[in-house]
């Protein structure tokens, strides 16, 4: 059985991490992360816009933002033991990737080739309804992105 831990909730979160959660508890419910990456506005100094959080064992990384008063804006994970819907997505192929999708009414999706010299096989299958990313490397979910729902107004839906 997977440990509730590992259940990702499109727009709400991952286990007991929700949207909308201060960095204080983020701490009280993760610890510590492993590493903290801060970028910032390169026409103001020493003002940090975004603020990355991750999390080694746990294959997370958190973002907080300025603008958003620091709450938790974004999800990213990469380990197998994240599931979705029960469903495990790390690891399945693109064609595997969309069947599920279409399964669980996801909607439409768009896919994006971000092929580089860096990554030479790097896509993306978008989910906007759910305002999900899905990242592929040689033809494999490699990273799942995900965010807060968007209400009309184009405001993040912080509600669960």
């Amino acid at each position: 059985m997977t440990e509730p831990k590992y259940i990702i909730k499109p727009g709400i979160g991952v286990g007991d991490l929700s949207f909308g959660m201060s960095r204080d508890q983020v701490v009280e419910t993760l610890g510590q992360p492993t590493e903290k990456e801060s970028f910032a506005d390169p026409d103001q100094e020493h003002e940090d816009l975004e603020e990355i959080w991750h999390y080694d064992e746990l294959e997370l990384s958190a973002s907080f933002e300025a603008a958003n008063d620091w709450v938790l804006v974004s999800l990213s994970v990469s380990g197998e033991e994240y599931r979705l819907e029960g469903t495990p997505i790390i690891g399945l192929t693109k064609d595997g990737l969309t069947a599920v999708l279409n399964d669980m009414d996801f909607g439409e999706v768009e896919y994006e080739d971000h092929s580089s010299l860096e990554n030479p096989s790097q896509e993306l299958i978008a989910s906007t309804l759910f305002g999900m990313n899905f990242w592929l490397e040689n033809g494999k979910v490699t990273e799942i992105q995900w965010n807060p729902m968007l209400m009309e107004e184009g405001e993040l839906d912080w509600s669960e």
